[in-house]
């Protein structure tokens, strides 16, 4: 090899230490960067000449090039965070995000809802999803921005009614009387109810002894809540229906009638509400805490629920390993209203760099599949977490030292080139 040649190929050691040392600082500023992944320069050798000796074919080399700088998707560590809706994928996989630029891809779920209730990363790009079906709570095959503008759970109507009772077995017989309630009852209770416009309304049940072994009930409203007009000028309550309860001689439930009720709401609601009413199971017969007619206890409520409730506002967000976004209302109710979208693809490591904790497709990585979280070859997701740099920082100083000798031998070579050059003109003088 020529000393010039000697020359040129220390020149190419410098660019290709110098690339790497470029890489490495890059990785170095990043090791606080959610979601980056390690890059790395990878060189080759330069084939110079070949030369015909003695000894046979040789060949020498030219010095090295850049050959690629890859990516390195390994996973990194996670950082909880306070913010629900920051999240990480644990596992294969990028969020998939829309703008105005189209489609790119992230491991760095920095997110947050705009003021139009769309989950977006810090640029204001759209993280994509999907949508819950309103009736099987199940996510529809269609992909498009999570979105909770106007979240609201709509009202449920009261359709059963079940209370668990013990009766008296040794109260007074009386006949019930709208007219008198309180002088005309052995037992009342207290049920909230809720039409179909989600308005609560306070049903009274009046129990009466009406034999050995056999009890009547009446299920009332207050006349301000109730289209029904009043059987008596006289009555404080109206009623909606009635019932009767019958126990055998050891005070067990062996029969009941008057169900379901027909209430008659006032307000606007449905013009007739039927809801089944249940007094727990009948002879041993089903599940749940009978109704019972002791005498060594007063009469008293062991168990009372009924199915309805109010609507709701949004009162918090939470986000399970399925990549569901459930919403938990003001009335108690959750449900889900969105899931989260992973895309992954053929070679990752065809992807091509954007900027800003973002990559885009390219012809190398392959076309994007988009799906579920924790299906198929997809991981799980992380809420109130961060996925951090997966860059090494002590193994990334080793590197930068092996590269700052790199380039030290190699202005070494050009300076001891230099001098036999120096050499080879004083020949001449």
């Amino acid at each position: 090899m020529s000393l010039s040649s000697a020359m040129f190929a220390s020149v190419t050691g410098l660019d290709t230490a110098s690339t790497a040392i470029s890489v490495i600082g890059d990785n170095i500023a990043n090791v606080g960067t959610p979601g980056f992944k390690e890059r790395r320069a990878e060189f080759a050798d330069v084939l110079g000449q070949s030369l015909a000796t003695s000894g046979g074919f040789a060949q020498t080399g030219g010095g090295a090039t850049v050959l690629n700088v890859s990516q390195i998707f390994s996973q990194g560590s996670f950082e909880t965070t306070s913010r629900v809706t920051d999240m990480a994928i644990e596992g294969q996989g990028f969020f998939v995000l829309d703008g105005v630029q189209g489609r790119s891809y992230s491991r760095a779920g920095l997110f947050s809802f705009d003021r139009n209730g769309l989950l977006t990363d810090p640029l204001g790009m759209r993280v994509q999803g999907y949508g819950i079906d309103p009736v099987t709570l199940l996510p529809t095959s269609q992909v498009g921005d999570i979105q909770i503008n106007n979240a609201v759970s709509p009202p449920r109507a009261s359709s059963t009614m079940q209370l668990s009772l013990n009766l008296d077995a040794n109260a007074q017989i009386l006949a019930f009387d709208p007219a008198n309630t309180n002088g005309s009852t052995n037992f009342q209770v207290g049920m909230s109810l809720y039409d179909t416009l989600g308005n609560a309304h306070q049903s009274e049940i009046f129990f009466n002894r009406t034999g050995s072994n056999t009890w009547s009930w009446n299920a009332t409203l207050p006349p301000a809540d109730t289209t029904l007009p009043l059987a008596g000028p006289n009555d404080t309550v109206v009623v909606q229906g009635s019932g009767t309860l019958t126990f055998d001689n050891t005070g067990n439930l062996t029969g009941m009638t008057g169900s379901p009720l027909n209430y008659q709401f006032s307000g606007g609601a449905a013009a007739s509400q039927p809801v089944a009413v249940a007094f727990g199971p009948i002879a041993g017969a089903g599940t749940g805490t009978p109704t019972t007619q002791f005498g060594s206890a007063n009469s008293g409520v062991n168990s009372k629920t009924q199915d309805g409730f109010p609507p709701g506002t949004l009162t918090s967000l939470a986000v399970d390993r399925s990549g569901f976004v459930t919403a938990t209302f003001s009335n108690g109710e959750t449900r889900p209203i969105a899931q989260v979208a992973l895309a992954s693809f053929a070679s990752v490591e065809g992807l091509r760099s954007i900027g800003n904790n973002n990559w885009g497709e390219t012809r190398e990585s392959g076309q994007p599949l988009i799906g579920n979280p924790r299906t198929s070859q997809f991981g799980s997701i992380r809420a109130s977490a961060i996925e951090q740099s997966n860059v090494d920082l002590a193994a990334q100083f080793v590197r930068l030292i092996l590269q700052q000798r790199a380039f030290q031998a190699n202005t070494r070579t050009i300076s001891t080139t230099n001098e036999l050059l120096a050499n080879l003109v004083q020949l001449g003088q």
